[in-house]
Protein backbone atom coordinates (compact mmCIF):
# COMPACT_ATOMS: atom_id res chain seq x y z
CA UNK A 1 0.00 0.00 0.00
CA UNK A 2 1.04 3.62 -0.50
CA UNK A 3 0.38 6.46 1.95
CA UNK A 4 -3.05 8.01 1.48
CA UNK A 5 -2.65 11.39 -0.26
CA UNK A 6 -4.02 14.64 1.18
CA UNK A 7 -7.74 15.13 0.72
CA UNK A 8 -8.77 17.63 -1.98
CA UNK A 9 -10.79 20.38 -0.32
CA UNK A 10 -13.41 20.37 -3.08
CA UNK A 11 -14.82 17.03 -1.87
CA UNK A 12 -17.09 17.18 1.20
CA UNK A 13 -17.87 14.17 3.31
CA UNK A 14 -21.12 12.38 2.45
CA UNK A 15 -23.69 10.17 4.08
CA UNK A 16 -23.60 6.96 2.01
CA UNK A 17 -26.69 4.86 1.27
CA UNK A 18 -27.93 2.86 4.25
CA UNK A 19 -26.74 -0.70 4.49
CA UNK A 20 -23.08 -0.32 3.50
CA UNK A 21 -21.15 -2.57 5.85
CA UNK A 22 -17.44 -2.33 6.54
CA UNK A 23 -15.35 -5.29 7.64
CA UNK A 24 -12.55 -4.28 9.99
CA UNK A 25 -9.99 -5.74 12.32
CA UNK A 26 -8.05 -4.21 15.18
CA UNK A 27 -6.42 -5.70 18.27
CA UNK A 28 -7.67 -9.20 17.53
CA UNK A 29 -11.27 -7.96 17.03
CA UNK A 30 -12.70 -8.86 13.63
CA UNK A 31 -16.21 -7.72 12.79
CA UNK A 32 -18.43 -5.84 10.37
CA UNK A 33 -20.37 -2.69 11.24
CA UNK A 34 -22.47 -0.10 9.45
CA UNK A 35 -20.90 2.96 7.86
CA UNK A 36 -22.36 6.27 9.01
CA UNK A 37 -20.37 8.85 7.05
CA UNK A 38 -17.66 8.75 4.41
CA UNK A 39 -14.99 11.07 3.09
CA UNK A 40 -11.87 10.78 0.99
CA UNK A 41 -9.91 10.88 4.23
CA UNK A 42 -11.81 8.35 6.33
CA UNK A 43 -15.07 6.95 7.70
CA UNK A 44 -17.28 7.02 10.74
CA UNK A 45 -18.39 3.51 11.75
CA UNK A 46 -20.94 2.33 14.28
CA UNK A 47 -19.31 0.05 16.90
CA UNK A 48 -20.31 -0.97 20.41
CA UNK A 49 -16.70 -1.55 21.48
CA UNK A 50 -14.53 0.61 19.23
CA UNK A 51 -10.73 0.40 19.55
CA UNK A 52 -8.96 3.15 21.45
CA UNK A 53 -7.69 6.32 19.80
CA UNK A 54 -4.44 5.67 17.95
CA UNK A 55 -5.22 2.02 17.18
CA UNK A 56 -4.53 0.70 13.69
CA UNK A 57 -7.52 -0.73 11.79
CA UNK A 58 -7.57 -2.89 8.65
CA UNK A 59 -10.63 -2.22 6.46
CA UNK A 60 -12.46 -3.77 3.54
CA UNK A 61 -15.79 -2.60 2.09
CA UNK A 62 -17.73 -2.87 -1.16
CA UNK A 63 -18.73 0.20 -3.17
CA UNK A 64 -20.54 0.25 -6.52
CA UNK A 65 -17.15 1.12 -8.04
CA UNK A 66 -15.52 -1.98 -6.52
CA UNK A 67 -13.99 -3.39 -3.36
CA UNK A 68 -11.83 -0.98 -1.35
CA UNK A 69 -9.14 -1.97 1.14
CA UNK A 70 -7.25 0.38 3.41
CA UNK A 71 -5.33 0.73 6.63
CA UNK A 72 -6.53 3.44 9.00
CA UNK A 73 -5.94 4.95 12.45
CA UNK A 74 -8.69 5.59 15.00
CA UNK A 75 -8.99 9.35 15.57
CA UNK A 76 -12.13 9.39 17.74
CA UNK A 77 -13.69 6.61 19.79
CA UNK A 78 -16.99 6.64 21.71
CA UNK A 79 -17.94 3.32 23.40
CA UNK A 80 -21.47 2.29 22.55
CA UNK A 81 -21.59 4.58 19.51
CA UNK A 82 -18.69 4.29 17.11
CA UNK A 83 -15.36 5.54 15.89
CA UNK A 84 -13.94 8.01 13.41
CA UNK A 85 -11.05 6.57 11.43
CA UNK A 86 -8.53 8.20 9.12
CA UNK A 87 -7.04 6.41 6.11
CA UNK A 88 -3.25 6.20 6.31
CA UNK A 89 -2.50 3.63 3.60
CA UNK A 90 -4.37 2.69 0.45
CA UNK A 91 -3.39 1.20 -2.88
CA UNK A 92 -3.70 3.57 -5.87
CA UNK A 93 -6.40 1.41 -7.46
CA UNK A 94 -8.46 1.50 -4.26
CA UNK A 95 -8.03 5.25 -3.97
CA UNK A 96 -9.29 5.57 -7.56
CA UNK A 97 -12.43 3.52 -6.73
CA UNK A 98 -13.12 5.73 -3.71
CA UNK A 99 -12.59 8.91 -5.74
CA UNK A 100 -15.03 7.75 -8.44
CA UNK A 101 -17.66 6.85 -5.89
CA UNK A 102 -17.30 10.11 -3.98
CA UNK A 103 -17.49 12.15 -7.19
CA UNK A 104 -20.71 10.40 -8.16
CA UNK A 105 -22.25 10.86 -4.72
CA UNK A 106 -21.34 14.53 -4.56
CA UNK A 107 -22.93 15.07 -7.97
CA UNK A 108 -26.07 13.19 -6.90
CA UNK A 109 -26.55 14.66 -3.43
CA UNK A 110 -25.15 18.13 -4.05
CA UNK A 111 -22.48 19.67 -1.88
CA UNK A 112 -24.93 22.17 -0.41
CA UNK A 113 -27.25 19.41 0.78
CA UNK A 114 -24.46 17.70 2.69
CA UNK A 115 -23.57 20.73 4.83
CA UNK A 116 -26.90 21.16 6.68
CA UNK A 117 -27.03 17.45 7.43
CA UNK A 118 -23.60 17.64 8.99
CA UNK A 119 -24.50 20.59 11.20
CA UNK A 120 -27.61 18.82 12.51
CA UNK A 121 -25.59 16.01 14.09
CA UNK A 122 -23.30 16.06 17.15
CA UNK A 123 -19.77 17.01 16.19
CA UNK A 124 -18.26 13.80 17.57
CA UNK A 125 -20.29 11.74 15.09
CA UNK A 126 -18.45 13.21 12.13
CA UNK A 127 -14.95 12.56 10.98
CA UNK A 128 -13.72 15.96 9.84
CA UNK A 129 -10.41 15.41 8.09
CA UNK A 130 -8.41 17.96 6.16
CA UNK A 131 -4.84 18.21 4.93
CA UNK A 132 -4.12 20.41 7.95
CA UNK A 133 -5.55 17.83 10.34
CA UNK A 134 -3.58 15.03 8.70
CA UNK A 135 -0.42 17.08 9.14
CA UNK A 136 -1.27 17.76 12.79
CA UNK A 137 -1.88 14.06 13.43
CA UNK A 138 1.48 13.20 11.90
CA UNK A 139 3.20 15.83 14.04
CA UNK A 140 1.61 14.38 17.18
CA UNK A 141 2.72 10.88 16.23
CA UNK A 142 6.30 11.97 15.59
CA UNK A 143 6.35 13.91 18.87
CA UNK A 144 5.20 10.84 20.78
CA UNK A 145 7.79 8.74 18.97
CA UNK A 146 10.57 11.15 19.97
CA UNK A 147 9.40 11.09 23.59
CA UNK A 148 9.50 7.30 23.69
CA UNK A 149 12.91 7.20 22.02
CA UNK A 150 14.19 9.59 24.67
CA UNK A 151 12.80 7.31 27.36
CA UNK A 152 14.79 4.39 25.97
CA UNK A 153 17.92 6.39 26.73
CA UNK A 154 17.18 7.77 30.18
CA UNK A 155 13.96 6.24 31.51
CA UNK A 156 12.92 2.92 32.98
CA UNK A 157 11.03 0.02 31.45
CA UNK A 158 8.07 0.99 33.62
CA UNK A 159 8.01 4.50 32.18
CA UNK A 160 8.39 3.19 28.64
CA UNK A 161 5.38 0.88 28.95
CA UNK A 162 3.34 3.40 30.91
CA UNK A 163 3.00 1.26 34.04
CA UNK A 164 4.26 1.33 37.64
CA UNK A 165 6.09 -1.17 39.81
CA UNK A 166 2.70 -2.16 41.28
CA UNK A 167 1.01 -2.76 37.92
CA UNK A 168 -0.10 -6.36 37.21
CA UNK A 169 1.33 -8.37 34.34
CA UNK A 170 -1.99 -8.06 32.50
CA UNK A 171 -1.58 -4.28 32.25
CA UNK A 172 2.04 -4.66 31.16
CA UNK A 173 0.88 -6.97 28.36
CA UNK A 174 -1.98 -4.70 27.34
CA UNK A 175 0.23 -1.61 27.11
CA UNK A 176 2.94 -3.49 25.25
CA UNK A 177 0.57 -4.69 22.53
CA UNK A 178 -0.96 -1.22 22.28
CA UNK A 179 2.50 0.27 21.67
CA UNK A 180 3.41 -2.53 19.26
CA UNK A 181 0.31 -1.94 17.14
CA UNK A 182 0.94 1.80 17.02
CA UNK A 183 4.71 1.90 16.50
CA UNK A 184 5.59 -1.29 14.65
CA UNK A 185 7.56 -0.42 11.48
CA UNK A 186 5.25 -2.55 9.32
CA UNK A 187 2.43 -0.10 10.10
CA UNK A 188 4.41 2.88 8.78
CA UNK A 189 6.00 1.66 5.57
CA UNK A 190 5.06 4.94 3.90
CA UNK A 191 7.28 6.97 6.27
CA UNK A 192 10.73 5.72 5.32
CA UNK A 193 12.53 8.27 7.44
CA UNK A 194 10.84 6.86 10.56
CA UNK A 195 11.55 3.18 9.92
CA UNK A 196 14.95 3.11 11.65
CA UNK A 197 13.85 4.87 14.87
CA UNK A 198 10.69 2.72 14.91
CA UNK A 199 12.75 -0.46 14.61
CA UNK A 200 15.08 0.65 17.37
CA UNK A 201 12.14 1.59 19.58
CA UNK A 202 10.42 -1.77 19.04
CA UNK A 203 13.61 -3.61 20.09
CA UNK A 204 13.60 -1.82 23.45
CA UNK A 205 9.83 -2.08 23.92
CA UNK A 206 10.03 -5.85 23.35
CA UNK A 207 12.94 -6.08 25.78
CA UNK A 208 10.97 -4.12 28.38
CA UNK A 209 7.95 -6.39 27.96
CA UNK A 210 9.98 -9.59 28.27
CA UNK A 211 11.54 -8.25 31.45
CA UNK A 212 8.43 -6.98 33.20
CA UNK A 213 6.16 -9.85 32.11
CA UNK A 214 8.47 -12.44 33.71
CA UNK A 215 8.37 -12.54 37.52
CA UNK A 216 12.00 -13.53 37.98
CA UNK A 217 13.33 -11.04 35.44
CA UNK A 218 11.12 -8.32 36.88
CA UNK A 219 12.40 -8.97 40.40
CA UNK A 220 15.99 -8.79 39.20
CA UNK A 221 15.24 -5.58 37.30
CA UNK A 222 13.61 -4.00 40.36
CA UNK A 223 16.69 -4.89 42.38
CA UNK A 224 18.95 -3.23 39.84
CA UNK A 225 16.77 -0.12 39.87
CA UNK A 226 17.00 0.05 43.64
CA UNK A 227 20.78 -0.21 43.61
CA UNK A 228 21.45 2.15 40.71
CA UNK A 229 19.32 5.28 40.67
CA UNK A 230 18.61 6.81 37.31
CA UNK A 231 19.14 3.45 35.61
CA UNK A 232 19.29 3.93 31.86
CA UNK A 233 18.23 1.34 29.34
CA UNK A 234 20.98 2.38 26.96
CA UNK A 235 24.50 3.39 27.88
CA UNK A 236 27.61 4.12 25.89
CA UNK A 237 28.22 1.37 23.38
CA UNK A 238 30.14 -1.57 24.79
CA UNK A 239 32.64 -3.65 22.86
CA UNK A 240 29.99 -6.30 22.35
CA UNK A 241 27.54 -3.80 20.87
CA UNK A 242 30.18 -2.50 18.49
CA UNK A 243 30.99 -6.07 17.44
CA UNK A 244 27.31 -6.74 16.77
CA UNK A 245 27.09 -3.71 14.50
CA UNK A 246 30.16 -4.83 12.57
CA UNK A 247 28.92 -8.42 12.17
CA UNK A 248 25.49 -7.24 11.07
CA UNK A 249 27.06 -4.88 8.55
CA UNK A 250 29.14 -7.72 7.09
CA UNK A 251 26.10 -10.01 6.95
CA UNK A 252 24.21 -7.42 4.91
CA UNK A 253 27.15 -7.04 2.56
CA UNK A 254 27.10 -10.81 1.98
CA UNK A 255 23.35 -10.76 1.39
CA UNK A 256 23.66 -8.02 -1.21
CA UNK A 257 26.24 -10.19 -2.98
CA UNK A 258 23.96 -13.27 -2.58
CA UNK A 259 26.72 -14.92 -0.56
CA UNK A 260 24.33 -16.76 1.75
CA UNK A 261 27.03 -18.96 3.29
CA UNK A 262 28.90 -15.85 4.32
CA UNK A 263 25.78 -14.17 5.72
CA UNK A 264 25.04 -17.29 7.78
CA UNK A 265 28.48 -17.08 9.40
CA UNK A 266 28.03 -13.46 10.50
CA UNK A 267 24.36 -13.79 11.47
CA UNK A 268 25.15 -16.81 13.66
CA UNK A 269 27.50 -14.55 15.61
CA UNK A 270 24.73 -11.98 15.99
CA UNK A 271 22.21 -14.57 17.21
CA UNK A 272 24.65 -16.13 19.66
CA UNK A 273 25.55 -12.75 21.12
CA UNK A 274 22.06 -11.19 21.15
CA UNK A 275 19.56 -14.10 21.21
CA UNK A 276 16.72 -11.77 22.25
CA UNK A 277 16.76 -9.85 18.96
CA UNK A 278 14.06 -11.12 16.59
CA UNK A 279 15.63 -9.41 13.58
CA UNK A 280 18.81 -11.50 13.78
CA UNK A 281 16.82 -14.74 14.00
CA UNK A 282 14.62 -13.77 11.04
CA UNK A 283 17.55 -12.84 8.80
CA UNK A 284 19.48 -15.96 9.76
CA UNK A 285 16.38 -18.05 8.97
CA UNK A 286 16.09 -16.54 5.50
CA UNK A 287 19.75 -17.21 4.74
CA UNK A 288 19.54 -20.78 6.07
CA UNK A 289 16.41 -21.41 4.00
CA UNK A 290 18.33 -20.85 0.76
CA UNK A 291 20.43 -23.97 1.42
CA UNK A 292 18.55 -27.31 1.51
CA UNK A 293 20.85 -28.84 4.13
CA UNK A 294 20.03 -26.05 6.61
CA UNK A 295 16.26 -25.81 6.18
CA UNK A 296 15.35 -27.59 9.42
CA UNK A 297 17.45 -25.07 11.31
CA UNK A 298 15.80 -22.30 9.29
CA UNK A 299 12.40 -23.46 10.61
CA UNK A 300 13.67 -23.21 14.18
CA UNK A 301 15.00 -19.70 13.59
CA UNK A 302 11.73 -18.52 12.01
CA UNK A 303 9.80 -19.89 14.98
CA UNK A 304 12.09 -18.06 17.39
CA UNK A 305 11.78 -14.80 15.44
CA UNK A 306 7.97 -14.95 15.54
CA UNK A 307 8.02 -15.80 19.24
CA UNK A 308 10.13 -12.71 19.95
CA UNK A 309 8.22 -10.41 17.58
CA UNK A 310 4.75 -11.72 16.59
CA UNK A 311 3.82 -8.58 14.60
CA UNK A 312 6.31 -8.62 11.72
CA UNK A 313 4.22 -9.68 8.70
CA UNK A 314 7.18 -10.20 6.35
CA UNK A 315 8.59 -12.95 8.60
CA UNK A 316 5.37 -14.97 8.33
CA UNK A 317 5.46 -14.69 4.54
CA UNK A 318 9.10 -15.81 4.33
CA UNK A 319 8.39 -18.69 6.74
CA UNK A 320 5.40 -19.91 4.71
CA UNK A 321 7.38 -19.63 1.47
CA UNK A 322 10.05 -21.85 3.00
CA UNK A 323 7.45 -24.54 3.70
CA UNK A 324 6.15 -24.23 0.14
CA UNK A 325 9.65 -24.71 -1.23
CA UNK A 326 9.94 -27.82 0.97
CA UNK A 327 6.68 -29.20 -0.50
CA UNK A 328 4.90 -28.91 2.86
CA UNK A 329 1.63 -27.16 1.88
CA UNK A 330 -0.13 -28.03 5.14
CA UNK A 331 2.48 -26.27 7.24
CA UNK A 332 2.54 -23.34 4.81
CA UNK A 333 -1.25 -22.98 5.18
CA UNK A 334 -0.88 -22.91 8.95
CA UNK A 335 1.59 -20.01 8.77
CA UNK A 336 -0.53 -18.04 6.28
CA UNK A 337 -3.57 -18.58 8.51
CA UNK A 338 -1.66 -17.24 11.51
CA UNK A 339 -0.66 -14.18 9.48
CA UNK A 340 -4.32 -13.52 8.63
CA UNK A 341 -5.10 -13.46 12.34
CA UNK A 342 -2.95 -10.35 12.76
CA UNK A 343 -3.59 -8.90 9.28
CA UNK A 344 -6.88 -10.21 7.84
CA UNK A 345 -6.55 -8.25 4.59
CA UNK A 346 -3.03 -9.42 3.78
CA UNK A 347 -3.30 -10.03 0.02
CA UNK A 348 -0.39 -12.48 -0.32
CA UNK A 349 -1.59 -14.63 2.59
CA UNK A 350 -5.15 -14.79 1.25
CA UNK A 351 -3.97 -15.59 -2.26
CA UNK A 352 -1.62 -18.38 -1.20
CA UNK A 353 -4.07 -19.81 1.32
CA UNK A 354 -6.69 -20.13 -1.40
CA UNK A 355 -4.19 -21.80 -3.72
CA UNK A 356 -3.13 -24.27 -1.03
CA UNK A 357 -6.60 -24.96 0.33
CA UNK A 358 -7.24 -28.70 0.73
CA UNK A 359 -10.30 -30.48 -0.65
CA UNK A 360 -11.91 -30.78 2.77
CA UNK A 361 -12.82 -27.31 4.00
CA UNK A 362 -12.66 -26.29 7.61
CA UNK A 363 -15.46 -24.47 9.41
CA UNK A 364 -16.01 -21.04 7.92
CA UNK A 365 -16.60 -17.75 9.80
CA UNK A 366 -19.95 -16.01 9.55
CA UNK A 367 -21.24 -15.54 5.97
CA UNK A 368 -21.03 -11.75 6.25
CA UNK A 369 -17.38 -11.73 7.31
CA UNK A 370 -16.54 -14.37 4.73
CA UNK A 371 -18.11 -12.17 2.06
CA UNK A 372 -16.32 -9.04 3.17
CA UNK A 373 -12.90 -10.66 3.38
CA UNK A 374 -13.18 -12.97 0.42
CA UNK A 375 -10.71 -12.73 -2.46
CA UNK A 376 -12.32 -11.36 -5.58
CA UNK A 377 -11.88 -13.48 -8.69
Amino acid sequence: MTPAPPIPRKYPRIRPPKGIMVGWKSAGQTTATRMETMGLGGLYLHAQNPPSIGSTVELVFDLPTGEVRARAIVRSSVPGKGMGIQFVQMRPEDRAKLNRYMSGQVAAQGASAAAPAASSRPANLWLVISPRREEAAQIRFERELRQLVQLTGKGTYYQLLGVTAESPSSLVKKNYYSLARKFHPDSHVGNRELITPLKNLMVVIAEAYRTLANEDKRAAYDKSLASVRGFAMHREKTGTEESLEEWFKRANECLRAKNFVGSIVWLRKCVETAPEQALYHAMLARSLGTLPQYRNEAIEQFQKAIQLDPWRESVYVAFAELFESMQLPGRARAVYSKLLEISPTHAKARERLAALEPQHKEEKPSPLISHLFRKKS
